[in-house]
């Protein structure tokens, strides 16, 4: 947020997502439609894999493409899809309150093994790929 020059960017932070989305269901329930607000969500963002862009509806994929086109300078592979069915993520209680919304996550199978175990530990942890997503996310 700080990177970004544009006064109408904002930053949500969400609680219980592991509890259904419960942050993210209740700030779309109580600010009314969300029509015309663009979200992007970052969630596991990891230092190996592939940039996935995910989207829920033809709102959110009108922003995935754009988002994906600010991320390819990166250097690391970037595609675009629809968020597969069972896979629940802070975008989609907004996508529902009407906001064209997409969830940017990069992991492998090895990440989505550690998560939430007890080997998901802070010197697993590294912000580099984050920062950088953030940081192009926020020059254009």
């Amino acid at each position: 947020a700080e990177a970004s020059a544009d006064a109408g960017t904002g930053v949500l932070i969400t609680a219980a997502e592991e509890f259904g989305l419960v942050g993210a269901r209740m700030f779309g329930r109580t600010q009314g439609s969300l029509g015309g607000v663009e979200v992007i969500n970052l969630d596991t963002i990891d230092d190996e894999g592939q940039l996935y862009v995910v989207s829920h509806d033809p709102a959110g994929a009108a922003v995935a493409g754009p988002v994906a086109a600010r991320l390819r300078p990166l250097g690391i592979p970037v595609s675009t899809r629809r968020l597969p069915l069972g896979i629940l993520v802070d975008s989609l209680p907004l996508a529902l309150a009407g906001a064209g919304a997409v969830t940017i996550g990069r992991l492998t199978w090895r990440t989505l093994r550690l998560i939430h175990t007890p080997a998901d530990v802070p010197q697993t942890l590294s912000l580099d790929a984050a920062e950088r997503v953030g940081r192009a996310l926020a020059a254009n």
